[in-house]
């Protein structure tokens, strides 16, 4: 029995370590933006599912209707996202989407379907820390010490964003991780060591959060951390403002007076000299972060001691947020904000970039739109086209390419909601708003009792999440978004023998959700090995080993056909080896398979003319879908002649469009 208990317990901290483990992972593996990544993901934890649901003796225990509502709308979503694939033709595009998804609903059912207990919630949110700062840890290292760490510095240099590639993600993250570790360094019912080490953690996420230069994420966390205070009203506050705020506001002061670090060549001579001394600056933060938040544990004793009597502790509350509310309203007034407001707003709506000056830091005080009013709008637009089903799942980026007015590539709607709007129409955002809005009101409803600073801590992060996610596309970044459904999952599950479904299901029972497991977590395992083939193929190409590519291609078709990608691999290198029906002939397939994609058009221009075959139709037809393309362009100037020997001259000196 004893050893029954141990494995167990074991099994129990292996599942709580998962979300960290897949964060890391995917953080490490582009943010899991690529298709490769969260197919992994998506069956590393469909493996664990299937797993709890053989083993577990009560494998649905925490389920209860609240965490059912949110699984049945995602998973109403995956569906409805597939479907999308009958009326966009696109159905590569409504596939990897549906993996995406299915790993978001996997790792909610995963976490909602274990009996909540405080300790549970407690492990889960320091292991969430941990990654979190594991990842920004990494992140300064390449920053600061750049020759320790060398990273790619290709797309913007100056905003810090690895290892996810994108800064606003990064910037997120980091800001989830200061609300977790301020939770932690605050809460009296955490170990003192915990206390210690998560003060110590927050100047360098603060750190981490400031050289990502992101706007949206300050803010977020910023709303998210204020709500968090007023919910949790933690008993260690005072104590952790005064260990983590100064120290913090220290090491971010000597990060904005490192100009260089957020310049174009960051990891310079002069770059590296002042990440010297900003990693000493942060040294020292982190050492006196920790020392006063050991030193004032005789403060959380005293503090404990004061007790309000129950009667009135609801009024004492309500007076205090009360208070809190007048003298913010009042300064607020006093200080002219309606007008500031006004003014920022006007700013917003007027202009459109945030970068205006050489300073790549003074985007922090533009309230510059940065282009997202025209994203947008293009995503507004495809709803008003097909308002109740969309343009189709994954389809925005074309929807861009035909209707933007700058040359300004975008794969996203920098907004999950308009995004989805545009993409799966009313039914789409429906599902998701019955999924998210659950979640905040079960956890905000949770954000009360003896626990109310854990569930408090919970809901904040999964609420900076959600309004980010507003104006940004965290929804394509699943090293950020499974740590939303993780909590979520955690934070919903029923308490252990208070609901959920605590009757051992029969093995017929077991078996049936067994084989659904298994036929859900095809797609994305195909999805996982089609990338793996099609990433050597593209490598091969790029080489000049086209024996290699077109093997590698065909390997990509035969795990996922509806692909168009292999396809492209296949044809370029057919038309290298001057097979040109056959390279006509896959650049059509891959064309069939996504035919409002532009690139493809192009590349059938290509092939059409290093065969001697007339391109002109498909470069047309490719610059019609997508206007600003420049390689489009100058394919159709260069393509206008009736002489064929000029068609393939030309055809083979235009790059190709590989993604």
């Amino acid at each position: 029995m004893a050893r029954v208990r141990r494995y167990d317990r074991a099994a129990m901290a292996a599942l709580l370590a998962l979300p960290g483990a897949l964060l890391v992972y995917l953080s490490f593996n582009g943010g899991g933006y690529f298709v490769g990544a969260p197919a992994v993901a998506a069956i590393v934890v469909a493996g664990a599912l299937l797993i709890r649901v053989i083993a577990a003796e009560r494998p649905f225990a925490g389920l209860n209707r609240a965490g059912a509502a949110v699984a049945a709308a995602l998973a109403l979503l995956a569906v409805w996202t597939l479907l999308s694939a009958s009326w966009s033709d696109a159905p590569a595009r409504a596939t990897l989407e549906f993996d995406r998804t299915l790993l978001y609903l996997l790792t909610f059912l995963l976490l909602a379907c274990v009996a909540g207990t405080r300790p549970r919630l407690a492990w889960l949110v320091r292991l969430l820390a941990l990654a979190i700062f594991a990842v920004c840890t990494a992140a300064l290292t390449t920053r600061l010490a750049p020759e320790l760490w060398p990273t790619s510095l290709t797309v913007r240099p100056e905003r810090l964003r690895y290892p996810l590639t994108y800064w606003n993600a990064l910037g997120m993250l980091a800001s989830i991780g200061v609300i977790l570790c301020f939770h932690l360094a605050a809460s009296l019912r955490q170990a003192p060591w915990v206390r210690v080490v998560a003060s110590a953690a927050v100047p360098a996420l603060a750190v981490t959060l400031y050289l990502t230069l992101s706007r949206g994420a300050i803010a977020a966390g910023a709303v998210a951390l204020l709500v968090y205070i007023v919910l949790g009203r933690p008993s260690g506050l005072i104590s952790t403002l005064a260990a983590a705020v100064p120290t913090s506001a220290f090491a971010v002061v000597m990060a904005y007076g490192a100009e260089q670090l957020t310049g174009t060549d960051p990891t310079g001579p002069a770059a590296i000299s002042e990440g010297q001394d900003v990693a000493l600056a942060l040294g020292l933060a982190t050492v006196a972060a920790g020392a006063i938040r050991f030193f004032l544990f005789r403060l959380d004793r005293r503090l404990l001691q004061i007790r309000i009597p129950a009667a009135r502790r609801p009024a004492f509350v309500a007076g205090g947020v009360l208070a809190s509310g007048l003298i913010a309203l009042v300064a607020f007034l006093a200080l002219g904000g309606p007008g500031y407001m006004d003014r920022q707003y006007e700013r917003f709506v007027k202009t459109d970039a945030a970068d205006e000056t050489s300073d790549a830091r003074s985007r922090l005080t533009n309230p510059g739109n940065k282009g997202r009013l025209e994203h947008w709008e293009v995503a507004l637009a495809a709803f008003r086209e097909t308002p109740l089903q969309g343009s189709g799942a994954g389809t925005y980026q074309l929807e861009w390419a035909q209707r933007r007015q700058t040359e300004f590539n975008v794969v996203d709607g920098h907004s999950l909601y308009l995004e989805m709007l545009g993409e799966l129409g009313l039914v789409g955002l429906a599902l998701l708003a019955v999924a998210v809005l659950t979640i905040l009101a079960v956890l905000a409803a949770r954000s009360r009792g003896p626990n109310r600073s854990l569930h408090a801590a919970v809901f904040a992060a999964a609420l900076a999440w959600a309004l980010h996610t507003g104006v940004d596309w965290d929804w394509e970044v699943p090293a950020l978004t499974i740590l939303f459904f993780a909590l979520a999952g955690a934070g919903l599950a029923a308490p252990e023998g208070e609901g959920g479904l605590r009757i051992a299901p029969s093995r017929i029972a077991r078996a049936l959700v067994a084989v659904g497991i298994v036929i859900v977590a095809i797609t994305p395992a195909r999805a996982a090995l089609s990338q793996h083939h099609l990433n050597r193929g593209v490598e091969a190409l790029r080489a000049g080993d086209c024996a290699r590519a077109i093997d590698a291609g065909l390997a990509a078709r035969a795990a996922l056909p509806v692909r168009p990608e292999p396809w492209e691999v296949i044809g370029y290198c057919e038309a290298r080896l001057r097979k040109g029906s056959l390279a006509v002939d896959s650049l059509e397939r891959a064309v069939r398979r996504d035919p409002e994609n532009s690139q493809l058009h192009l590349g059938l221009a290509l092939v059409r003319g290093a065969a001697r075959l007339d391109p002109r139709p498909a470069a047309r037809r490719a610059l019609r879908l997508n206007p600003f393309d420049v390689i489009a362009r100058d394919a159709v100037r260069r393509f206008r002649t009736d002489d064929p020997a000029r068609w393939e001259r030309e055809a083979r000196s235009l790059p190709l469009p590989l993604y």
